[in-house]
């Protein structure tokens, strides 16, 4: 074939159809008639690219996403209120192993004896159900829940926390029940019928998966999100990241960690929102660079005007704005609504003293709007529970910046021990940082088992802070 260019679409999509499950692009082409044509590659490459239905490497090598995820096994981790409740909300827990044409309420759950689980109507409100969908993306959860049925229609207008919402589940009862589920056992699925959303279960104990397994599965799926962001940045929506995430991480099972416990535990991958856009992406580098020294004063150029945490940070205090945020509610929740209070709080280790006059007059604009917004709308009975965790968190932020302060009031270069301790205290701030985005949040209203099961994640952090302190305060001692 002479004209590459003159071959219809549907002839390109016949040949790829009969490739077969796994093939090259260039035994497509080969087959085509014109193995060194370029256009005829850059046609292949774009119908392959604009559709869900392959994923493929650098080198062109493909595979049907069918036959991929067809017989993968991966677990649901269901909570302790799940269990309780007797249900399991299929919510984001099916995405990367489906075709996006399937409802995550449509999945079918066999036993292995081929016997499909019942499921019933749940109604609750947004903020309990909100954290089980949050995967979907932040385009796709109110059009998920408005789908899924017309009660939840008032969804499109006005949207809070205490909003109710009726949700199709799954009934567990029985099963929970005759396996004596617990918190931290999983269900164990495998994909059976990919395309219709059929999936095989079977129990796994919490035993049967190791503390080496979760850390080894957390990890691969760490470099498999930040090799899907190296490639497509923040271009695909969630469901689509996971989904090759699945592919990059490699074919064999993945019943080490949850979808759940791989977002809550992980390092690496934060949920960001840009915009409307909600995407997985790569936390940014610590805060404190490799070469820490705190400077007195630091140049930032007039665009950052738009940006009063570069301005902020630019001023020796890093602080993000979930920090900033927990410091004011903080003070909201002691009921100190005078904003002077709340500056001395924030600046109470390090004066902010800026060489431009306008930068500080913008940034200190920016956090008093902030502190009145957060005033106004603030929730004391929603947030009250959350309040003695944050409280918490504050005081450990606190002794960081003081540390921070006083690295920068040495008149020399930080020495290796040192510049180790900010490299460690960075990465624990930055899963610290997670957790008051989520006790910050409104739509958060936690029941006792999942302000605990935080409150244990938390504590873990904190004391990881405190032995790094006492550690270096010790050998400073001596």
């Amino acid at each position: 074939m002479n004209d590459e260019k003159n071959i219809s679409t549907s002839l390109l999509e016949e040949k790829i159809a009969e490739a077969g499950d796994k093939f090259t692009l260039a035994s497509v082409a080969r087959a085509l008639g014109s193995p060194r044509s370029d256009v005829l590659r850059r046609r292949l490459e774009r119908l392959i690219e604009s559709g869900n239905d392959y994923f493929y490497d650098k080198k062109w090598n493909c595979i049907k996403r069918e036959s991929f995820f067809t017989g993968r096994e991966f677990i649901i981790t269901p909570d302790e209120w799940e269990i309780t409740q007797g249900v399991l909300f299929p919510g984001h827990r099916f995405i990367p192993f489906l075709p996006d044409t399937v409802f995550p309420s449509d999945v079918k759950l066999l036993l292995s004896n081929g016997e499909e689980l019942p499921k019933c109507k749940i109604t609750l409100p947004l903020g309990k159900i909100f954290h089980y969908h949050l995967l979907l993306g932040s385009e796709q959860i109110f059009d998920y829940l408005i789908a899924e049925d017309p009660a939840n229609a008032h969804l499109a207008h006005h949207a809070n926390s205490n909003e109710q919402v009726t949700l199709e589940v799954f009934d567990l009862a029985t099963f929970y029940r005759a396996l004596k589920f617990s918190a931290g056992d999983a269900v164990c699925c495998q994909v059976v019928d990919y395309s219709n959303g059929i999936v095989k279960c079977r129990p796994l104990a919490a035993d049967e998966r190791s503390f080496n397994d979760r850390k080894k599965r957390i990890a691969a799926l760490d470099e498999a999100i930040k090799q899907v962001w190296e490639e497509f940045m923040d271009y695909p929506d969630i469901p689509e990241q996971l989904a090759w995430a699945e592919y990059y991480s490699g074919e064999s099972s993945s019943t080490g960690a949850s979808i759940d416990e791989f977002i809550s535990q992980s390092a690496m991958v934060e949920l960001r929102a840009d915009g409307d856009h909600a995407v997985l992406s790569i936390r940014e580098a610590d805060k404190i660079s490799d070469d820490p020294v705190l400077p007195e004063g630091l140049s930032i150029s007039n665009t950052a005007l738009d940006d009063p945490l570069k301005l902020l940070s630019g001023s020796g205090i890093a602080l993000t704005e979930a920090e900033l945020d927990s410091f004011m509610l903080d003070a909201i929740n002691k009921r100190e609504t005078d904003f002077d209070g709340v500056y001395s709080r924030i600046f109470a280790h390090r004066e902010l003293d800026m060489n431009d006059e306008a930068q500080q007059a913008v940034l200190l604009n920016y956090l008093e709007e902030r502190f009145e917004e957060l005033l106004e709308n603030y929730n004391r009975v929603d947030d009250e529970p959350k309040a003695e965790l944050r409280s918490d968190l504050v005081e450990a932020i606190s002794e960081r910046l003081e540390l921070l302060s006083y690295f920068g009031s040495l008149d020399r270069e930080l020495n290796e021990k040192e510049t180790a301790l900010l490299k460690a205290l960075a990465g624990v701030s930055t899963r610290l940082n997670e957790a008051l985005k989520l006790l910050n949040n409104p739509a958060f209203t936690p029941d006792e088992i999942e302000l605990e099961r935080l409150a244990t994640l938390v504590d873990a952090g904190l004391d990881e802070q405190e032995e790094l302190l006492n550690d270096y305060n010790s050998s400073n001692s001596k």
